[in-house]
């Protein structure tokens, strides 16, 4: 993946081939970016935040507008290495500094870079100094008796500007206890930044005009060939987002006709809902909406909150819905178009522009926009007029639900004060069960409720709290004996109809002996203390009925079992975790249990067995 951008330093815009910088611009740029550089367009709501963030950290308005300034095209590129959302600030085609969401004080910051720091030098404005040193060895705390002039900072932990007294090295540093200046980074001086040169949005895209409509010509053909290859109904997944509206867009381009799928989560923006709707009627295509309704309320008194590592919403709220949607409409397959991108992560970076989906539904999933960058992507909307979503304009990067745990911070906060309805019911659940569990305020107030085993680093090293959250399925495994507590009654004639699916079963009253091509095990069921003991020499049967009784205690009602058996043994039999199992359809496959966020979530993925 690329870590450089170009920039037309004639036009003050970005250029997406060094092709077209070399022929159309006298002057070009090189942005090096931290990669994999999926960099963005700041729209206004970003540059406000941006600004914000320099005034929270400098306290000088005259230096915001200094460093982002009005009438130009401003980039934003995410980055790691932050404990919450953080963006390089790209400028005229220079890196002038880091925007940061600080998670102990809720707001945002920034830490100067290159020709940022070079601007507060030259310009005396906000935290600078030049220091009595002939290199600025990072880590190397600068005392007081070596800064020879500048304007610091009367708290601990601000950025301050700084530089050799010869000029040759610029460094940033943190203000610490007693007036001394740690160096976090230092380099060879950079010049100030370029002349201001006004320009939009719309230079970028006629500079780039060429590059854009012959990479979407490409795309256009690519699913031509998809579609005249596999000769199925043809769906376009979209989500209301900046990449599966392209992807739209190229698929209407081939002449095809094709659905509209957008899976209503009950968590979207509300101006996804408006602009699904435009779409669909500016396209003439038919709108299926695969509707979770108030799913994930209900679930989340099952499960307790999601977190990035317990995404169990996406099998309820998303992967069902849209599961039982498509089966009835498309029984024998489809083709599906969506706006996947391998700059979005490293996981999707892996993934084919091709391939069959691995839900029920056997899909042809077809990625158009796979080796697209987000900058073209925006690009290719600007230049088409494409009716994208308002809610990027509130500072999103990226759409969809809009309290996912995979949200930073900074993103809860537009949430906070977009979306209050919504951020208020989610605080309200988080408290109540935080209470249950006798968790801290830090739980909710950091954010912490979004893992759910181990804080990544960048949080433990800010935030000194040990937190332990109790699964509502607890397991102990003792060699040949395995214990599961649930913190509810367990459905002993789902749990006995479950059994079924591993082989023979005999006992009655709690007690069964299970025997099949898993091996045997001896099933005691206290229903009193919600408890099941296992008793097998076989560690995979040992979690297989682990898994069955969690599915028999607790179930957020997503039927992705019963769509999952291929034999359809499985059928439910009422609401919640109530189920009645055909033994002679049954092929012991245990695809139910793959499916089920319970087993997955609850047994399969519980920290309890290691290694499982």
């Amino acid at each position: 993946m690329p870590s450089v951008i170009y920039w037309c330093d004639d036009l003050n815009v970005p250029v997406l081939s060094r092709d077209i910088g070399i022929k159309h611009c006298s002057s070009l740029s090189i942005v090096r970016v931290t990669r994999p550089g999926d960099v963005r367009p700041a729209f206004p709501a970003d540059i406000e935040v941006t600004r914000r963030a320099v005034v929270n950290e400098f306290g000088s308005e005259e230096l915001a507008r200094v460093l982002v300034p009005d009438n130009e095209v401003v980039l934003l590129n995410k980055i790691p290495g932050y404990a919450d959302q953080a963006d390089e600030v790209i400028v005229r085609g220079r890196v002038i500094g880091h925007r940061f969401f600080d998670i102990e004080r809720r707001m945002w910051r920034f830490r100067p870079l290159y020709e940022g720091v070079t601007e507060m030098i030259n310009r005396g404005l906000g935290y600078w100094a030049v220091i009595r040193m002939s290199k600025l060895p990072e880590r190397f705390d600068v005392h007081r008796e070596l800064i020879v002039r500048g304007n610091l900072p009367s708290e601990k932990y601000l950025h301050v500007a700084v530089s050799t007294e010869d000029g040759r090295f610029h460094g940033v540093t943190k203000a610490m206890r007693g007036g001394r200046l740690r160096i976090i980074k230092s380099w060879v001086a950079k010049g100030p930044l370029p002349n201001p040169r006004t320009s939009t949005l719309k230079d970028f895209v006629e500079l780039n005009r060429e590059y854009i409509e012959r990479k979407a010509e490409k795309a256009v053909e690519f699913l031509r060939k998809v579609f005249n290859e596999y000769k199925k109904p043809v769906v376009v997944s979209y989500s209301g987002g900046k990449d599966s509206l392209v992807a739209l867009d190229l698929t209407s381009r081939t002449g095809v006709k094709f659905h509209i799928l957008f899976n209503d989560t009950g968590l979207e923006p509300l101006e996804s809902y408006e602009n699904v709707k435009e779409v669909a009627k500016l396209y003439n295509a038919e709108l299926i909406i695969a509707s979770a309704g108030d799913r994930y309320w209900r679930a989340i008194e099952e499960f307790g909150p999601p977190a990035r590592d317990y995404r169990w919403c996406c099998k309820i709220i998303k992967m069902s819905p849209i599961t039982n949607e498509m089966l009835y409409r498309f029984p024998t397959g489809f083709i599906s178009v969506v706006g996947q991108r391998a700059y979005e992560s490293f996981q999707r970076a892996r993934l084919p522009r091709v391939s069959v989906s691995k839900w029920v539904t056997k899909d042809i999933v077809v990625a158009p926009i796979q080796d697209w960058t987000a900058l073209e992507v925006w690009g290719y909307i600007l230049l088409r007029n494409l009716p994208y979503n308002k809610a990027y304009e509130y500072g999103f990067d990226r759409l969809g639900c809009v309290i996912c745990p995979a949200n930073e911070l900074g993103e809860f906060e537009i949430v906070r004060e977009r979306y209050p309805g919504i951020y208020t019911r989610l605080s309200e659940v988080l408290r109540d069960f935080a209470n249950r569990q006798g968790l801290p305020r830090d739980f909710i107030d950091y954010g912490l409720w979004r893992w759910r085993r181990e804080l990544p680093g960048d949080i433990r090293g800010r935030i000194r709290v040990s937190l332990r959250v109790k699964y509502p399925v607890e397991l102990s495994d003792n060699g040949n004996s395995l214990t599961v507590s649930i913190d509810r009654p367990i459905n002993l004639g789902t749990f006995v109809e479950f059994l079924k699916m591993l082989g023979r079963v005999e006992g009655a009253d709690g007690s069964y002996i299970v025997r099949g091509k898993f091996g045997e095990a001896v099933v005691r069921v206290e229903q009193g203390s919600n408890r099941v003991m296992v008793s097998s020499g076989s560690r995979e049967l040992r979690i297989h009925i682990a898994g069955f009784a969690a599915r028999a205690s607790i179930c957020g009602e997503c039927n992705l079992c019963v769509n999952w058996c291929p034999t359809k043994a499985l059928r439910r039999a009422g609401p919640g975790p109530s189920f009645i199992v055909d033994e002679d359809k049954c092929i012991n496959c245990l695809l139910c249990s793959k499916a089920c966020p319970s087993a997955q979530y609850l047994v399969y993925r519980n920290p309890g067995i290691h290694g499982a």
